[in-house]
Formats: C-alpha cells, structure tokens, sequence
C-alpha cells in the first residue's frame, strides 16, 4: 500500500490543485496502511484505521513568531471519509494503472449529518471588530459571495472587474471541480469596500504584509477567540453566506447560480431556513375543511 500511495501521489500531483489535502492525508494514512499488502483493504481493517485515527494525538503548531504549542487532536468521521476517499482513489489509479488485476473497494464510515452552524448578523459584525485588516477582509469577501476560502484566497485583482461589478473567481484556463468557483456579480455592498480596498491594493485581494496569504484558519480562530464566539472557521463563514440569502428569500435556483453550488445542495443543506420552506404543502393542507 505504501507504494500505491507513494506512486498516486507521484504522478497526481502535479494536476491535482489542492495538493497540500492530499499529502496531509497520504502522510495519515501511509503509518497505518504502508507495510500492509493490497488484499488486506477490507471492512475490518477501514474500521480499524477509523478508530486510530480517533484516538487524540498530540499535534505541535508554530505561530509567526516561533512559539511553538502542542495539543491533543483526533480525526472525526468526516476526516477518515476524506482518508479513506483517497486511500480508494489511489486503489483505482493502480487498478487503472494494470498495478493490480483486481479492482479493490474501500469501506468508507458513514458520512455525519453536517453541522447548522452559522451565524447572526451581530455576531459577524463583532467578529469584524475584533479580527485584523487582512482577516476583516476575508470576512467581508466571504459572507458577500459565500465561497471557499481557497477561492477568496487566490483571488488577484486582475480578476475584478469593478466597472462591469463581476468578480471571476476561476482563473483563465483553469479547469473546474467539484470545488466549484464561477463568476458572481458584485452587490452594491460589496462593490463600495473593493472599491476601497483597491487604492493600496497589491496582487491579491486578500493580503498580509505585502504577501498572498495561504490560510486564514489562525486568524480566524483569534479572531473569534476575542469575540467569544466559537466554532468558526471559513467554511462557517461560506455556510453563513447561503444560510441568511435562503432566510431572505432567495430561491433554490438563484441560489444555486449565484453561490455556484448545486441545487440539490441547497435543498438538503439550507432550503429548510427559507421562509418558503414547505410552503405550498402547508397551503394544501390548510384548504381541508
């Protein structure tokens, strides 16, 4: 499994964009999986790296200035999914490969109902007071057009049209996944801070100390901290996004065009917060006598 794993990443990673996810999870799967045989992947031994992968183990991180920490962290459901996602699609490419006769099925555990949280309009404003200049303005990107933070990120200026307001979040060549991007029109909201930003502005929309920045996890996490508010990281922020357009009344399909994520998304992840929710059926229901 060890070269399986070794050879995917080989050869994958030059395509692949987010190629940091794919080493952070080759490097967790590979202690457990890399001196273990092929045949040896089956139900109780995916069971079995899933409950390794749960018990908490210390993790060290550095801050800017050198000072390191360590904590005790363990691995949920959804980790050991992406894991095991990959695990699989690196079975696949062998099997695709002639590397194995037989085509070979990773169990993967069941995946947990997503987490609804979002937050208030009070608590995003104070989340903005208390965060720094590059992390305010992530907040504010983030929360007009709900995307990835990836996408937020690697946003450069070239790619904002200010007079025509659309910002074009997938760059010119660059194919599309199922992390989708797109094209979004700018609101009038957001419209006004660009505007603002862009007279000192460098490469990148989002920028800290004349440099692009990679992650805004840390400053997001001190951010909140100060705010008192817990469990946010960017993908609340996109969560956030599409929670209050819904609760305004923005339909499935405007939604799903403007965020450019799947309508079937939207129903099964936010469509109960629209005050349309049911509506025509409790209509229906309404009219017995």
């Amino acid at each position: 499994m060890g070269e399986v794993l070794a050879r995917y990443v080989d050869d994958k990673s030059s395509a692949i964009r987010s190629v940091g996810t794919l080493v952070y999870s080759v490097q967790a799967l590979a202690p457990f999986w890399g001196d273990l045989t092929c045949d040896a992947v089956k139900g109780s031994t995916c069971r079995l790296y899933a409950k390794e992968r749960a018990k908490p183990r210390p993790v060290t991180t550095t801050t800017r200035t050198g000072k390191e920490f360590t904590r005790l962290r363990s691995a949920g459901p959804s980790t050991v999914r992406r894991d095991l996602g990959v695990l699989q699609a690196a079975l696949n490419y062998a099997h695709d490969e002639g590397l194995l006769i037989h085509p070979i099925s990773v169990t993967l555990p069941e995946a947990g109902q997503p987490r609804d949280h979002w937050l208030t309009r009070d608590e995003v404003a104070c989340l903005i007071r208390h965060a720094e200049p590059h992390i305010r303005r992530f907040i504010i990107m983030s929360i007009y057009t709900g995307r990835r933070a990836s996408a937020v990120l690697e946003l450069i200026w070239t790619r904002v049209d200010l007079v025509g307001g659309t910002i074009r979040f997938r760059a010119d060549g660059q194919s599309e996944t199922n992390k989708r991007r797109g094209r979004v029109r700018l609101p009038r909201q957001l419209k006004g801070h660009m505007r603002r930003w862009a007279g000192g502005r460098g490469t990148h929309v989002v920028m800290f100390r004349g440099k692009a920045v990679a992650s805004v996890k840390t400053g997001i996490a001190k951010a909140a901290a100060r705010a008192g508010l817990e469990g946010v990281t960017p993908h609340v922020l996109k969560h956030t996004a599409i929670t209050w357009a819904i609760k305004d009344g923005m339909q499935v399909e405007d939604a799903a065009e403007y965020f450019d994520t799947s309508a079937e998304t939207i129903r099964k992840h936010y469509w109960h917060h629209s005050p349309h929710h049911q509506e025509r059926a409790v209509e229906i229901i309404e009219r017995r006598k």
